[in-house]
């Protein structure tokens, strides 16, 4: 008996009284399996069961699996549904669907007309489908259909965060089946990939040696998988072993992965050799023995380049635990893993919806009617910069207005089911056809977006790789022409590549850095990227780069796909691409004013021409510039003007920790950046960086501030401090310390309390001096030291200065600024 299956009536009773259930159930326990299945077995819902996972590999299998149970094929009672892939029919009640299908459903009818309940299997994965679907259906329950049902399940689920954001939700927890499983460790220190490789090879060989039964082995890509399987095959073949080595990755046929997933020839064992994508979901038959590179291949967005950098990383615990989890399904197993015992693994990965790219996800919420993520119940809201930057591409492809909402191109773009760059590029492309008469530029665009869908590592020329297109992307281009409603040409009009590719990346069009940086180019973004040294395209003075991530090793990044683009064709179909800006900035490394009229694509300069003239504003304005550049240390700052924005710096901090008050910041940057607003209005005679000595920096730097916040900012944070004695004493403020306050021990006589600021909220540190004013003790606790401390500095003071005042009771003596023989004090 499978595990779920004793908790299937509590299941049921759940699902009957809440609308959300949330199910944990380790790996095994049947919730990909048997649960679909009883639950359709059981007509508990008389309407259509959706089930959701996040991978087109586990969906298909899960779909024949399912269908083979029931002595059917798939199409019948159970199907399944991915892009581009479906096999459904009109008696189809189950349908096994990746998360991106259900999007397409919901924004097609947002009721989900005849679906009774939706299962989001393996949400612990979190792709963005999957967190944008939950999403949009907790959406739809709310306003539209409060009978619909959600299951969420998972086996490494964090139950506190989903339970607090669905606290009406029902909940069953299932026990799991797992037989113990022996731990093996690898000691040695690896410190290069190709340490860790040979490694790996060596830790299979050694699980295939000492143990029985089938093995699985996870490494971080389909890279590591083929330089696996090509080391393991010439052992096999050396040593004539009975073996079956099966590779397992998304892009391989179905009869491929079911040579993995299956049980292998009679007398044979299996070497299966996968990424993640073997964690959960699968089921892959007899696997006795994990071995685990404890690597994955992470995606990690940047949003201040608009690029993204490919982290080779170390996998979290729960990935750890879910790979384990696969050796003990059958019988008791053995996992070796390619760390030490005594390495600590993070306990979860960051969730994609923080680190990702997010323009897709931006234009279906736009589509959904919602400018705002915040608007919807997401369980984790996305990184506000990333949605920024993804809406900033949209506007520029017109997929979305200036107030966020989709356009009738944005629709269209939705439609072909592809990224907004893709689609928008087949949209513009019957335009440009039309336009000029021009045929099979469409049928170019479809195959252009085919190829860059497929991601396919091939040669970094997009021209070259039209050459050698797999099967995969050949398919992927006939059902792109089937959408466009056009043929495929005896002869694709190739000229046109660079023109398509830059409508659908505008932000990565790249100019050629010179003559001596023939690999290297700035893309219209701002951001580097750099060509590998045995390139064709390298010396090309203007390319699209559609493939790019950043490296761990280089500021720039690596460009793995890319074509050549002519400048005159962005001049004649693009010209919204193209402004004239005014530059004008004092370069101080020159010493003189630099004035130009600049053609910018993006930040690239194409062109630039002197300005005839320049009026007074302008200069100011270059100026301004330039301190941008140079930053503050361009201003004359003396002594006192230094110590009042060390001063200003400090109080915005504490205020702003403490929450007393509004009060604006003052720290570098800020200031650079709003150099208009604040220090404009007094440089209006400026026009020379040798004049800035004459501004009023002190009314500058104040006039952040309104009167009201002054007259506190001077109560709060005194300049002075007034002592016993009578003596105001300069306070000396700094950065990311307590003021400090020196001053002669002896004019503290009879002050039993440090001194403080801002109502006595921040104690500051006292520099006690001796009377030839020598450092003599720190101290932020004065009490303290007159109760202690003090009687060793009392004797020493004594001896080397017997003319002055050491009383045995300073907390309640007389403060005083001279000697005894002044004070009548024997």
């Amino acid at each position: 008996m499978l595990p779920i299956q004793t908790v299937f009536a509590e299941l049921q009773r759940q699902l009957s009284e809440h609308s959300q259930v949330i199910l944990q159930a380790p790996p095994g326990a049947g919730k990909s399996t048997f649960l679909p299945l009883a639950l359709l077995n059981n007509a508990v819902f008389s309407g259509k069961i959706i089930m959701l996972e996040p991978r087109r590999l586990a969906a298909r299998n899960i779909a024949y699996y399912l269908a083979d149970q029931l002595k059917e094929k798939v199409g019948q009672r159970v199907g399944y549904r991915l892009r581009g892939e479906s096999k459904v029919s009109a008696e189809t009640q189950l349908e096994i669907v990746t998360e991106g299908i259900l999007i397409r459903l919901l924004q097609k009818d947002p009721e989900l007309t005849g679906v009774d309940l939706v299962i989001f299997d393996e949400f612990h994965e979190r792709n963005l489908h999957a967190d944008l679907g939950l999403a949009f259906c907790l959406d739809v329950q709310e306003n539209l259909r409060d009978n619909l049902n959600l299951s969420i399940m998972s086996a490494t689920l964090d139950n506190q965060a989903l339970q607090q954001h669905l606290p009406n939700a029902g909940y069953v927890s299932c026990e799991g089946r797992a037989f113990p499983i022996d731990y093996i460790y690898h000691s040695g220190k690896l410190s290069t990939k190709a340490e860790q490789q040979s490694a790996l090879v060596a830790l299979v060989k050694e699980a295939f040696q000492q143990q029985n039964g089938n093995i699985l082995v996870f490494v971080a890509g389909v890279k590591e998988i083929l330089q696996c399987c090509q080391a393991l095959k010439i052992w096999i073949d050396q040593h004539d072993h009975p073996v079956l080595l099966a590779p397992l990755y998304g892009r391989l046929s179905l009869d491929e992965q079911q040579l993995a997933i299956k049980s292998p020839p009679q007398g044979k064992r299996k070497i299966v050799v996968s990424t993640n994508i073997a964690e959960t979901s699968l089921t892959i038959d007899g696997i006795a023995v994990v071995v685990d590179s404890g690597r994955e291949r992470s995606f990690q967005f940047q949003s201040h380049t608009g690029i993204g950098k490919l982290k080779d990383q170390m996998i979290s615990e729960a990935s750890a635990i879910q790979r384990a989890g696969r050796a003990g399904r059958l019988s008791a197993g053995t996992c070796y893993r390619l760390w030490s015992k005594e390495t600590r693994l993070k306990a979860q990965n960051e969730v994609p919806i923080i680190q990702s790219e997010l323009t897709d996800l931006m234009l279906e919420v736009s589509a959904w009617g919602v400018t705002d993520p915040e608007q919807l119940p997401f369980l984790t809201q996305p990184n506000t910069r990333n949605v920024q930057v993804a809406l900033q591409l949209l506007q520029k492809l017109n997929a979305i207005d200036e107030r966020g909402r989709c356009t009738k191109l944005g629709d269209q773009i939705i439609e072909f089911g592809l990224s907004p760059r893709l689609g928008a590029m087949l949209i513009a492309a019957k335009e440009l056809e039309a336009s000029l008469n021009k045929s099979g530029i469409v049928a170019l665009a479809c195959l252009l977006a085919a190829l860059i869908e497929s991601n396919e590592k091939s040669s970094d020329d997009i021209n070259s790789a039209l050459d050698k297109l797999s099967y995969s992307v050949n398919q992927q281009y006939r059902i792109l022409l089937k959408k466009c409603a056009t043929k495929a040409p005896a002869q694709l009009p190739r000229a046109y590549c660079g023109l398509l590719l830059a409508i659908a990346f505008p932000d990565r069009i790249a100019l050629c850095r010179g003559q001596n940086q023939q690999q290297d180019y700035l893309l219209s973004n701002g951001a580097g990227a750099h060509l590998s040294s045995h390139s064709s395209l390298m010396g090309e003075e203007m390319l699209v780069v559609t493939d790019l991530a950043l490296s761990e090793q280089r500021a720039n990044s690596i460009i793995f796909k890319a074509v050549t683009l002519n400048l005159v064709d962005i001049k004649t179909h693009l010209t919204h691409y193209l402004d004239h800006e005014d530059y004008l900035c004092w370069s101080l490394k020159e010493n003189k004013l630099i004035a130009e009229r600049r053609l910018m694509l993006g930040k690239i300069t194409l062109n630039k021409t002197p300005l005839a003239k320049v009026t007074k504003q302008q200069k100011l304005q270059a100026l301004l510039n330039g301190l941008r550049q140079a930053g503050l240390s361009m201003l004359y700052w003396s002594e006192t003007n230094k110590a009042l924005l060390t001063r200003l710096n400090y109080a915005s901090q504490q205020y702003n920790q403490l929450q007393l008050a509004e009060f604006s910041e003052f720290d570098e940057q800020v200031l650079i950046d709003s150099v208009d607003q604040w220090l404009a209005p007094f440089c209006i005679d400026v026009q020379h960086p040798d004049q800035f000595k004459k501004i009023d920096l002190k009314s500058a730097l104040l006039s952040r501030l309104t009167w009201q916040q002054q007259q506190r900012f001077e109560k709060d944070f005194p300049v002075t401090i007034t002592v016993p004695t009578g003596s105001a004493i300069k306070l000396q403020y700094r950065d990311n310390q307590l003021p400090l306050l020196s001053v002669k021990m002896q004019e503290l006589y009879g002050q039993a309390q440090t001194p403080t600021i801002l109502d006595g909220r921040i104690q500051v540190q006292l520099a006690l001096l001796s009377p030839a004013m020598k450092p003599l003790q720190l101290t932020q606790n004065l009490h303290s030291f007159w109760a202690g401390a003090y009687s060793e500095v009392q004797k020493e003071m004594k001896g080397r200065y017997p003319k002055h005042y050491w009383p045995d009771n300073p907390a309640t003596a007389v403060a005083t600024r001279k000697t005894k023989k002044h004070l009548s004090i024997g």
